[in-house]
């Protein structure tokens, strides 16, 4: 299934397309957006401790209807792990990589608008520290953190490109609403879906959710607010995930 993305910037109308990582059985994503600013090169933030960021990235994994799933993850508050919702869609026991150890968690957030998921390990970890969450800029720069399987966790350059509206389907290809997300300039792939994008400060502005196919470096990210917006609505308790996709 081909997406549609539709940019409108000083009066010009742009069309691409959108998928979401490619080979891991995910349904694309519809996004239709109207862009504000734009920066088209990527670097670092200069002095980010990305060690110390690096810690609180996990592996997120699982097995749906079809096929293995694999994804990025990472430490917010009260205990919980955050990820995209089309990694752990259909899965009743996700496991997530601590340390080394794999251990089963249950979702107890679970939105297939946003695109945005909450997983609790089952039993008690010592969990690296949680992440701060924080407001994106357009035309800054930061990095994205995700967990490279073999390699583990990695820093990769990325830049605000665009504060955008995505709208369109939900992960089920159901109408929806829509989320805040943000257009960035990143060099992403398979399993790198769920990884925090960080701002220059260290705090969290965007959850990796798609990659524009065909589009080189160009990926998109769910804006933090929507996290929190999750975060004040879970209840704690296990949540159905849906059908698988």
């Amino acid at each position: 299934v081909v997406a549609v993305a539709v940019a409108v910037s000083a009066g010009i109308v742009i069309t691409a397309s959108v998928s979401g990582d490619d080979g891991i059985g995910v349904r694309p994503l519809t996004d239709t957006a109207v862009w504000t600013t734009v920066i088209p090169t990527i670097g670092t933030a200069e002095g980010l401790p990305t060690n110390r960021l690096l810690a609180s990235v996990l592996q997120v994994r699982g097995l749906d209807c079809r096929t293995a799933q694999v994804g990025t993850g990472f430490v917010v508050a009260d205990g919980l792990i955050a990820t995209v919702a089309h990694v752990v869609a259909g899965i009743t026991a996700p496991t997530v990589e601590v340390a080394g150890e794999e251990v089963t968690a249950r979702v107890v957030g679970f939105d297939p608008v946003s695109d945005l998921a909450l997983l609790r390990p089952l039993r008690t970890l010592d969990l690296p520290p949680a992440l701060d969450l924080g407001t994106a800029v357009a035309g800054t720069l930061g990095t994205v953190l995700v967990h490279g399987g073999a390699d583990g966790p990695v820093a990769l350059p990325v830049a605000v490109r665009r504060l955008i509206r995505a709208t369109g389907d939900d992960i089920y290809g159901r109408p929806a609403d829509g989320r805040d997300a943000l257009e960035i300039t990143a060099t992403i792939r398979t399993g790198h879906s769920g990884a925090p994008v960080v701002d220059g400060s260290g705090a969290v502005v965007g959850v990796l959710f798609s990659r524009l196919r065909g589009g080189g470096s160009v990926a998109y990210a769910v804006q933090a607010g929507e996290l929190s917006r999750l975060l004040e609505e879970t209840a704690h308790k296990a949540t159905p995930t849906g059908p698988c996709l």
